[in-house]
């Protein structure tokens, strides 16, 4: 990558994911397991949530310098925060997160840094690692392998060194739970072990992992009286977690936004603990395939009232500009509030204005 490249990172959702209806009980109850002492979950975040988006580029990946230019001029535009996900297994990933660090604080605004060490394709399902790493671990490609995880350990304190406000040690983690149990105990082990790591090396930045919510969600609703158990999918980290992260795209569940419930996301607050902060790390509506301009309009809208109970400290929506890349899929490459080419869409005005 030059310069003026960037690499996007956000989850894989669409088709509509078979994960979704798988039954929730058999994660719950083996999480359980490997978890003592839940305490109650009752909370909320600060009272006014600060707006914010995952920056991109007009025209990516073919984009130009001028376009990144404009691209933290519109963020700025848009809110206080600017959120960046990146592979582990990009190559160029600690010169990229630099760059777009200190343009973003030279731009004005709170730099939120993502590390995914799972695929964007396969639902999340699988590790995505480093060449090297790859070849070291062989066939014992895990979290549990002192290969993997010291590799790991190494690239996220540079990442710290960057001493990034907050830094995402993992993307919609949850996700891996449900394909591979294990690994995603062993990825949460040695998440506690780097966490103090990060903290003496960057001792203000904001230490966490995100999780997929339309997942979390679900499985509350076809299993109303397991919901302590549903939580320790996050408590897994605690107390090593400085903020609940989580994401949304409802479209995957919803037909329109009209259809989501108002209390879609009050239930965060089952699952969070007294004053623990949350952030919206993604929310997006697609403006084609299963969604349209008119109906990014209409989510963005009832965003204030649907959040009204939950008041998470960031709200970031999906990405600024929709991206021609095709492991993202029609419908979350066109969650934009911006084209491809520039162009704004009427929800680039709408998420402007709320509230």
């Amino acid at each position: 990558m030059n310069d003026t490249q960037l690499t996007v990172g956000t989850s894989t959702q669409r088709p509509r994911r078979p994960l979704l209806r798988v039954c929730a009980c058999t994660l719950a109850l083996a999480i359980a397991f490997a978890v003592t002492g839940l305490g109650q979950s009752r909370g909320a975040g600060s009272a006014m949530a600060s707006r914010g988006v995952a920056l991109t580029p007009a025209n990516f990946p073919s984009h130009s310098a001028t376009d990144v230019d404009n691209m933290f001029k519109l963020g700025k535009e848009l809110g206080t925060h600017a959120v960046f996900i990146y592979q582990w297994g990009q190559p160029d990933l600690l010169s990229v997160a630099r760059k777009m660090m200190d343009a973003s604080r030279a731009a004005g605004l709170v730099p939120i840094i993502g590390l995914s060490p799972t695929t964007l394709t396969r639902n999340r399902g699988a590790l995505d690692v480093p060449d090297q790493v790859r070849r070291a671990a062989g066939k014992r490609l895990s979290f549990g392998e002192k290969s993997v995880s010291d590799a790991y350990v190494r690239d996220v304190l540079e990442l710290a060194k960057l001493k990034p406000p907050y830094l995402c040690l993992a993307t919609e983690i949850n996700m891996l739970a449900l394909a591979n149990l294990k690994e995603y105990l062993e990825f949460a082990k040695a998440y506690k072990q780097l966490y103090p790591l990060v903290k003496k090396t960057s001792p203000d930045t904001k230490v966490f992992v995100s999780f997929q919510w339309d997942i979390i969600r679900m499985m509350g609703v076809k299993e109303p009286d397991r919901i302590r158990e549903h939580t320790k999918q996050i408590e897994v980290f605690r107390p090593q977690l400085d903020l609940v992260a989580l994401t949304s795209y409802p479209a995957e569940l919803f037909d329109t936004p009209a259809q989501v419930p108002a209390d879609y996301y009050d239930g965060i607050l089952q699952h969070v603990q007294r004053n623990e902060d949350v952030m919206m790390m993604e929310i997006g509506w697609p403006a084609t395939g299963k969604g349209t301009e008119q109906e990014q309009v209409a989510f963005i809208e009832r965003l204030p009232a649907l959040f009204g109970k939950v008041k998470p400290s960031v709200l970031a929506w999906s990405l600024l500009h929709d991206v021609r890349l095709a492991a993202f899929g029609d419908d979350l490459a066109s969650t934009g509030l911006a084209d491809t080419k520039g162009r704004h869409k009427p929800a680039f005005e709408a998420f402007k204005q709320i509230r």
